[in-house]
C-alpha cells in the first residue's frame, strides 16, 4: 500500500466497492435460489403427506375390517390419481419392487416394472426411489430428469419420496425445477446490469473527487513528504516538481518553504563564518598562554606528587624491610624445626623398611612349608591309591590337604608380591625424605643470610626517607606559587573559550543545513507544463 501512488490509492475503494457489490449480488441470487428450492421442497413434502394421510385412512378401514385390501387400495389409488397441485403437479405410487402401481398422467406405465429405467442423465430413477424408501427414515428428496407432458425433451425435476410400509408403496411427488434455474440466471443478469450502472456512476464521482484532491495536494504526497523529511534533516539541496501556475497546493507551499530556507541559511552561514574566524584568533592566543602556564604548574605539581610518592614508597620499603627481617627470623626457626622433623621421618622410614624385610622372610618360610605340604599330600595320595578301597578315605583327605597347601602357597606368593612392592616404595620414600632433610638445612642457611641483608636495607631506607621528605617540602612551596599564577591566566582563557564555544555552537546549528553551492539562485523550483 505504501508503494502505491495517490491516484491508485483513491481508486482502490471504488474497486473494493465493485467487488463488494458483485459479491452481494451473486450471494443474493444464490440465496434466492436456495429459498425457492426450500419452498418447493416443503410444498412437495406437504402434498406427499396429504396423499400419505389419505392412503393411511384406507389402510385403517382395511384394518377395521370394513374393506378388503384390494378395495381399500383401489379406493386409495382413485383418490390419489385425481390429486393435483400447482397445475401440473401429481403423486405417483410405486411398489417396493419398482413396479408402478399408479401413474396419474401416463396410465400406460401402470403395472410396468421400471427397475431398469434410466433418465436422460443415466440416473436409475426407480432404484433411487426404492433406496430412499428403504432408508432408516423411509423418506427423502431426489433429483432426476423427466419430459414435460406433451414434450420429448427432458427437464430437471425434484421429488420427495415417502414409503407407506403397510402396503410397501413408495409415494413420490415431484415438480419441475428448471424455472428456478431460469430465475437464478435472470437474477444474475439483472445484478450485472445494476452493478455496471452503479459502477459507472461511482467511477464518475470517484474521478471528480480524485481530481480535486490531486489539485489540492499538487502532486504525489510521497514527494512532498520526502522533501519535508529532507528539510527536517537539514538537506536543502533537492528540488520538488510543481505544476505550472500552481501556487496554492501543498507541494507548492513545500517548495516555497525550501527556497526561503535556502536564502536565510545562506546569510546565516556567511555571518557565522566571519564571527568564528575572529573568535578563533582570540581564543588561540589565550589558550597558548594558558597552556604554557598550566604546563609549568603541572610539571611542578607532578614533581611534588612524585616526591610525595617517593617519600611514601621509601617509608613503606623501610617498614617492609623491618617486617621482612622479622619474617626471616621466624622462617629460620621454622626451617630448623622442619629439619629435625625430617630427621625423625628418616629414622621412622628406616624402621618400616627393616620390618618389611622381616615380613618378606616370614612369607618365604610360609611358602616353603606350603610347598612341602603339597609334596606330602601328593605322596599320601599315591600311597592311598596303592591301598585300594582301604585308602580311599585317606586319599580324599590327602586331596583336600593338597588343595589347601596350594591355596596357601598362592596366598603367600601374593602377599610376598605386595610386601616387595611396599618395600620398594618405602625405599623410595626414605631416599626422598633424606633429600628433603638436606634441602631444609640449605634453606635454613639461606634464610639466615637473607635476614642479615634485610636488616641492613631497613636501616638505609630510614635514612633515605628523612632526606626525601625535606626536598618535598621545598617543591610544595614552589607549586603553590605557580598555581596562583595559573589561576589568573585560566580566568582570561575561560572567557575566550566560552566565546569560542558559542561561535562553534552557532556554526554547528547552521551546519545542519546542506546547500547546493552550484545553484545559480535559490527559489528556482522545477515546473511541469
Amino acid at each position: 500500500m505504501n508503494n502505491l501512488s495517490l491516484k491508485k490509492k483513491l481508486w482502490l475503494p471504488l474497486i473494493f466497492s465493485w467487488m463488494a457489490l458483485l459479491f452481494l449480488s451473486v450471494w443474493h441470487a444464490y440465496q434466492t435460489r436456495d429459498l425457492q428450492i426450500s419452498e418447493r421442497q416443503r410444498a412437495l413434502e406437504d402434498v406427499t403427506e396429504m396423499a400419505y394421510s389419505l392412503i393411511s385412512g384406507y389402510a385403517k378401514l382395511e384394518g377395521e375390517g370394513k374393506m378388503s385390501r384390494e378395495d381399500a387400495q383401489k379406493g386409495a389409488i382413485a383418490r390419489v390419481r385425481d390429486q393435483r397441485y400447482t397445475g401440473d403437479g401429481y403423486v405417483t405410487l410405486v411398489g417396493g419392487d419398482s413396479v408402478i402401481v399408479m401413474h396419474p398422467i401416463n396410465t400406460k406405465l401402470d403395472g410396468k416394472n421400471m427397475i431398469d429405467f434410466k433418465d436422460a442423465k443415466g440416473n436409475e430413477l426407480y432404484k433411487m426411489i426404492a433406496a430412499t424408501g428403504s432408508s432408516a427414515s423411509g423418506k427423502g428428496f431426489l433429483e432426476y430428469w423427466w419430459p414435460r407432458p406433451g414434450a420429448d425433451k427432458p427437464s430437471p425435476k425434484m421429488g420427495f419420496v415417502k414409503r407407506f410400509k403397510p402396503w410397501n408403496w413408495d409415494l413420490i411427488c415431484s415438480v419441475y425445477s428448471d424455472d428456478i434455474e431460469a430465475d437464478f440466471r435472470r437474477a444474475l443478469v439483472q445484478a450485472v446490469v445494476v452493478l455496471v450502472g452503479l459502477g459507472v456512476l461511482l467511477s464518475l464521482i470517484a474521478g471528480m473527487v480524485s481530481r480535486n484532491i490531486f489539485r489540492s495536494i499538487g502532486g504525489e504526497p510521497t514527494e512532498a513528504a520526502d522533501m519535508a523529511r529532507k528539510i527536517a534533516a537539514g538537506d536543502l539541496t533537492g528540488s520538488i516538481r510543481t505544476v505550472g501556475g500552481d501556487s496554492h497546493s501543498l507541494v507548492a507551499a513545500v517548495a516555497y518553504t525550501r527556497d526561503r530556507l535556502v536564502d536565510t541559511v545562506h546569510g546565516i552561514q556567511n555571518a557565522t563564518e566571519s564571527i568564528k574566524t575572529s573568535v578563533d584568533e582570540i581564543a588561540t592566543g589565550n589558550m597558548d598562554l594558558s597552556n604554557r602556564t598550566e604546563q609549568q604548574a603541572g610539571s611542578l605539581e607532578e614533581t611534588a606528587s612524585a616526591m610525595e610518592e617517593l617519600t611514601s614508597t621509601v617509608k613503606q620499603n623501610a617498614a617492609n624491610a623491618q617486617h621482612a627481617n622479622q619474617l626471616a627470623a621466624t622462617a629460620s626457626k621454622v626451617a630448623i624445626e622442619g629439619g629435625e622433623v625430617v630427621g625423625q621421618v628418616v629414622q621412622t622410614m628406616a624402621s618400616i623398611n627393616e620390618s618389611s624385610r622381616k615380613i618378606v622372610d616370614i612369607i618365604s618360610v610360609i611358602d616353603g612349608i606350603a610347598f612341602q605340604t603339597n609334596i606330602l599330600a601328593l605322596n599320601a595320595a599315591v600311597e592311598a591309591a596303592r591301598a585300594g578301597e582301604q585308602g580311599r578315605g585317606f586319599a580324599v583327605v590327602a586331596s583336600e590337604v593338597r588343595s589347601l597347601a596350594q591355596r596357601s602357597a598362592a596366598a603367600a606368593k601374593e602377599i610376598k608380591g605386595l610386601i616387595d612392592d611396599s618395600v620398594g616404595k618405602v625405599d623410595a620414600g626414605t631416599h626422598l625424605v633424606q633429600q628433603a632433610g638436606q634441602t631444609m638445612q640449605e634453606v635454613v642457611a639461606s634464610i639466615q643470610g637473607v635476614s642479615t641483608v634485610v636488616h641492613e636495607i631497613a636501616t638505609a631506607s630510614h635514612e633515605q626517607s628523612s632526606g626525601i621528605e625535606q626536598v618535598g617540602h621545598a617543591i610544595t612551596q614552589m607549586d603553590e606559587t605557580t598555581q596562583q599564577n595559573a589561576a589568573l591566566v585560566e580566568q582570561a582563557a575561560a572567557a575566550a573559550q566560552s566565546l569560542q564555544e558559542q561561535a562553534d555552537k552557532l556554526v554547528r546549528l547552521v551546519g545542519v543545513f546542506t546547500l547546493d553551492r552550484t545553484r545559480a539562485a535559490p527559489g528556482s523550483a522545477q515546473l511541469l507544463n
